[in-house]
Formats: C-alpha cells, structure tokens, sequence
C-alpha cells in the first residue's frame, strides 16, 4: 500500500512541489487555502545562513520586496513567517 500523501502548510498557505532551489534553501509553489491564490514560497533554512555577510543578503532581500509592495506587475511580499528553522517569505 502507498503511503498517503500530507501536504504541508503555513500560515494560509497549501505547500506544494518544488519550483527552485537556491543557496539557503528551496522555492515552492503555494496555495491559499481560502482563495486558491497561487504564489511563490521561498522557505529559507536559517542553519545556512551563518556568515554576517548571508544574514546581511538575506536581510537586503527582504528590505527591497518591502519597498517594491506598491508597485504593480512586480514580484509582491505578502507576508514573512518564522518558524524555529526555517523563514518563509511568501
């Protein structure tokens, strides 16, 4: 018999496959759970990011999705999660 399938969740979304991979971690597809809307879920493993010099890309990283929010047809942060492990920019 084959093992069932448990999707993972966070915050309101359905995590599904894998899309990209980077230095910190995985890219993955998601879904809200009430809208159905698809987006992107970067899910970075804070046990990578240990250099200042990786703490300070990954800050920069967010800093600019912060700033570019308003801006229509550009990549939009909707909200960061963190878990003990891992941060989930969404």
């Amino acid at each position: 018999p084959r093992s069932s399938f448990r999707a993972k969740s966070i915050g309101h979304y359905v995590l599904m496959k894998t899309i990209g991979e980077g230095t910190f971690g995985k890219v993955k597809l998601g879904t809200h759970i009430l809208t159905g809307e698809r987006v992107a879920v970067k899910v970075l493993e804070k046990e990578r990011i240990q250099e200042l010099a990786d703490v300070e890309r990954v800050a920069r990283e967010i800093h600019i999705l912060k700033l570019i929010r308003r801006c229509r047809h550009i990549i939009q942060l909707y909200e960061i999660i963190e878990t003990p492990r891992q941060l989930y920019l969404i």
